[in-house]
């Protein structure tokens, strides 16, 4: 079956289970996440951690709103900023920019950590970053900035989002307060398939 072909199918199916356990809709919640993955896994001789951790960033943009005030204009870009090392293919970047989140089109820049980064709508700082992790954290606050991490303890300091890795497979946590704190909303479908971690010294 094609990609488009199973992604219709999957669709329809979690249509019909809209009526039934919150255990369905879970379910249905993760196939509708997880269908970009199919163009991310066909990549030959990469490694699929970082192709896995885009599709991911573009799901993030999915299934958080920011607040009307975060675009100069209707049309205006979703900017997702990576700081410093980049460590993702230029080919899946340019899927990435291909698509277009709630009539946003996609923008991709790599800024340093010096840069001005509350301009992105998000920020992922990658694990060669992770001393400027909280430097970055801090310098963002009260912007409406999703930060997505992906060293241990992120979103323990204050980051909203951060990647971890079980054997082979990327999962993620999610510190809901510190977006609930700079107006995002994230959807319940995505905040149902994270691990909900505090930031340290809060209950």
């Amino acid at each position: 079956m094609t990609n488009i072909g199973l992604r219709k199918r999957s669709e329809k199916g979690c249509i019909s289970a809209r009526s039934d356990s919150r255990r369905i809709g879970r379910a249905c919640a993760a196939i509708i996440f997880y269908t970009f993955f199919s163009q991310a896994f066909s990549l030959n001789g990469e490694s699929m951690e970082y192709p896995v951790k885009i599709a991911f960033l573009y799901n993030f943009a999915k299934f958080v709103e920011w607040p009307p005030v975060a675009y100069r204009s209707p049309g205006a870009p979703l900017t997702i900023c990576i700081v410093g090392h980049d460590p993702f293919s230029p080919e899946i970047e340019a899927e990435v920019r291909s698509k277009s989140v709630s009539g946003h089109p996609i923008e991709i820049l790599t800024l340093k950590p010096t840069d001005l980064l509350r301009l992105c709508h998000m920020v992922f700082i990658p694990v060669t970053e992770k001393d400027q992790a909280d430097k970055i954290v801090r310098g963002l606050n009260g912007a409406s900035t999703l930060t997505v991490g992906e060293a241990a303890g992120f979103a323990m300091m204050g980051g909203m989002i951060n990647f971890t890795l079980e054997g082979s497979k990327v999962h993620f946590e999610i510190n809901r307060a510190a977006a609930d704190g700079v107006r995002l909303k994230i959807s319940s479908k995505l905040l149902s398939l994270a691990k909900i971690v505090a930031e340290s010294g809060r209950q």
